[in-house]
């Protein structure tokens, strides 16, 4: 599942770039990748974000020695990231509610980054540092995002 992110998230990167150069369907390649990789956080962040592989996804054995906080912390997680891309998207696309779904994702996300710090410092885990590092850099970008002018991804 890691590809399949890295995937997206290139061609997510690629679809951005289309769209400052205001490349032909720019916002069909926009559209197909970010929505995609919010519903792949959405659906499958428990997953993705514990290491667990596709195809292990419903086998019992995948889950052991992974805490019921840690499986919560990534459905958190998940949920997050997914409103902030769709909201990247959105502001990329220029449509209405794109500040409100950043608004919405980075309050997620901040929440994320506050909780997974602290069971950081009482645990020392990699799973919690690593969570927050992703977490602060999609934060980031959607405070950018959120910073930017209107109309920087909107046709001449």
């Amino acid at each position: 599942m890691r590809k399949m992110e890295f995937f997206l998230i290139i061609g997510a990167v690629i679809g951005l770039l289309m769209a400052l150069f205001n490349v032909p369907l720019d916002s069909l390649i926009v559209s197909v990748f970010f929505v995609t990789l919010g519903c792949l956080y959405y659906a499958f962040g428990f997953a993705l974000f514990n290491g667990i592989r596709f195809r292990n996804i419903f086998k019992a054995d995948s889950y052991k020695g992974i805490g019921t906080w840690r499986i919560l912390t990534a459905i958190g997680t998940g949920l997050a990231l997914s409103v902030l891309v769709i909201g990247f998207m959105f502001s990329i696309l220029s449509y209405p509610m794109a500040e409100a779904l950043l608004v919405v994702g980075i309050v997620l996300t901040a929440i994320m980054i506050v909780l997974t710090l602290i069971k950081n410092a009482q645990e020392k885990d990699k799973f919690y540092r690593t969570i927050s590092i992703r977490n602060l850099v999609f934060l980031i970008i959607a405070v950018v995002f959120l910073l930017l002018p209107g109309h920087i991804f909107s046709t001449p």
